[in-house]
């Protein structure tokens, strides 16, 4: 283990020691010239702004961030560790076999790719950083068809990188996709548990190559996309894709994701899906078989998205994408399109309008199954739909149009105060009362006028929601769209297409039967309730009614 610190630290008399640190991090990274698998070294770095040059990550080093030079205790947000391009150059240059942890990445602007961090086919792990204000340039060249994407960060050509844990804030690309992260050309790795608010593609972009605000993923990529939160983003101009976008046989994973109020001015305000690439001629590419490509998109909940493109829709899939498409729960958005694609539809609660049109040549016609269609449904295919729940009847075994009688668990607060935090890109609310439950409405969606967050934590009258809700006096919780104890949907599906587990997680075959929708209610025999959709209990001034 070695110690970089800013304040105290010295190259010409350090020995990178705890009490005799070095002062640069380029230095110390130049100390090291044994690393190896067996021989592994961690650099610990205090508090301060790093800058000067790029940063080459080495094999086998770890970096380590949000240190106090004198104790070398720890804590990234009280000890920020940045490390700045100063608005010159790029940031970090990623390798193999090492790990990057606790650093706020800002500043980054390069004319190309990977403002903040660059994968050229390499796979490093990135874990509890910040990455803020990093922007890619156009090309010089107006004529030219290139385009520079990842801002934050950028991987491709057999790039696998391992990010966990960030928060990628008010990253911008003149003229690519991508803004947060862009991965192109037979990438794969893991995106998880992340944070992408205010993301914005294509600022500069007067065609139509700066596509996914948050994500893109391109030229057959298969990364998994889990559990992140992704929160007014935006692709500008007329690009696709407010938060996700997937083209060119790519085939990313992904599911338990909190798409809220992304925006596109294109197709797609939350997600947009190609199976071939857009730019692509005709004749059309050849589908690439079964086993290489093949989409899951699963326990999502899409929330308040938009888009500008007259006649699209918030969620799209088509030229010929192909996967599955469950347990997914999405309502005040612009409605979801699945065209010339081949998906199996199957336990998503619906709650607005869907449209399925099917006319390409040589696609499977897909399965709809155990579904909440809530809205209009539009189905030009030869495409079975059954056991669902739809708003105006539709054909089908076991169809039945009733109202789905979703759990009665919003409500609304009124706050005292609501204080915007830029560093952390957190609001903090004061409750004028409340008795809440600790992290009881954390992941909820809320509304306050036109604005919307999505609950980061709770006490027991103080609630932090991600981005900017300040000056908000009156805050609406948006319900769960769980099921009642007394919904028809309940045991009303069909074991034939289900997910074995609902959007929880929880098994969905119960007592040989399947609830249609999202959720699987647990309540069943002898009483017993299982999973309560009621989350905190309530004051005269927080009502979540029961």
């Amino acid at each position: 283990v070695h110690y970089v610190a800013f304040a105290n630290g010295s190259d010409q008399t350090g020995d990178g020691s705890r009490q005799a640190p070095w002062r640069s991090l380029q230095f110390a990274l130049g100390q090291i010239t044994d690393a190896a698998a067996d021989k592994r070294y961690a650099i610990l770095v205090s508090r301060g702004t790093y800058a000067g040059t790029t940063l080459q990550m080495r094999p086998h080093v770890d970096l380590f961030g949000g240190f106090e030079e004198n104790t070398w205790s720890r804590d990234i947000f009280a000890y920020r560790t940045v490390l700045s391009g100063e608005g010159k150059r790029r940031v970090v240059l990623g390798s193999d076999q090492c790990r990057l942890d606790g650093f706020v990445i800002t500043a980054g602007q390069v004319r190309g790719s990977g403002a903040g961090l660059r994968c050229e086919a390499v796979s490093p792990r990135i874990t509890n950083n910040i990455f803020i204000g990093n922007k890619t340039l156009a090309p010089q060249s107006r004529r030219s068809q290139a385009t520079h994407a990842g801002a934050a960060v950028y991987g491709a050509n057999g790039a696998a990188p391992v990010i966990e844990h960030n928060m990628f804030a008010n990253n911008q690309t003149e003229a690519g996709g991508g803004a947060g992260i862009a991965l192109h050309a037979d990438c794969q790795g893991r995106i998880a548990g992340n944070v992408f608010i205010g993301n914005a593609a294509g600022a500069q972009d007067p065609g139509r190559n700066s596509n996914g605000g948050a994500i893109s993923v391109t030229g057959r990529s298969a990364p998994v996309i889990e559990g992140n939160i992704l929160l007014q983003n935006q692709a500008l101009g007329e690009n696709d894709a407010g938060a996700i976008f997937v083209a060119h046989w790519s085939a990313p994973e992904i599911r338990k994701n909190i798409f809220v109020a992304n925006r596109s001015g294109g197709r797609g305000g939350a997600l947009f899906v190609s199976g071939q690439a857009l730019n692509s001629s005709s004749p059309a590419d050849s589908i690439p078989d079964e086993s290489d490509f093949y989409l899951r998109v699963l326990d999502n909940l899409f929330i308040g998205n938009a888009n500008l493109a007259a006649g699209s829709r918030s969620v799209v899939f088509e030229r010929r994408a192909r996967g599955l498409f469950g347990n997914n729960i999405a309502a005040h958005n612009q409605g979801i399109a699945f065209r010339d694609s081949e998906f199996r539809i199957v336990n998503n609660s619906f709650f607005e309008n869907v449209r399925f049109v099917h006319s390409a040549a040589g696609l499977a016609p897909g399965v709809m199954a155990n579904n909440i269609f809530w809205g209009d449904l539009d189905v030009q295919a030869e495409t079975p739909v059954s056991h669902c729940i739809t708003r105006d009847g539709h054909p089908g075994a076991g169809n039945l149009q009733t109202e789905p009688m979703i759990a009665n668990d919003w409500g609304q607060f009124w706050a005292a105060a609501a204080n915007f935090n830029a560093e952390n890109q957190a609001t903090e609310i004061y409750c004028v009362s409340g008795n809440l439950q600790k992290n009881a409405l954390q992941n909820r969606v809320v509304r306050a006028g036109e604005r919307w967050s999505v609950v980061k934590e709770n006490s027991a009258r103080r609630i932090t929601v991600w981005g900017d809700l300040s000056g908000e006096v009156v805050f609406r919780i948006l319900p769960t769209y769980h099921l009642q104890a007394d919904s028809p949907c309940i045991d009303a599906g069909t074991a034939v297409h289900m997910l074995q587990r609902d959007i929880d997680g929880e098994e969905r075959l119960l007592h040989g039967r399947v609830d249609i929708g999202a959720d699987q209610f647990m309540l069943r025999a002898r009483g017993r309730m299982t999973r309560g959709n009621t989350p905190a209990s309530a004051s005269a001034d927080f009502s979540l009614p029961r």
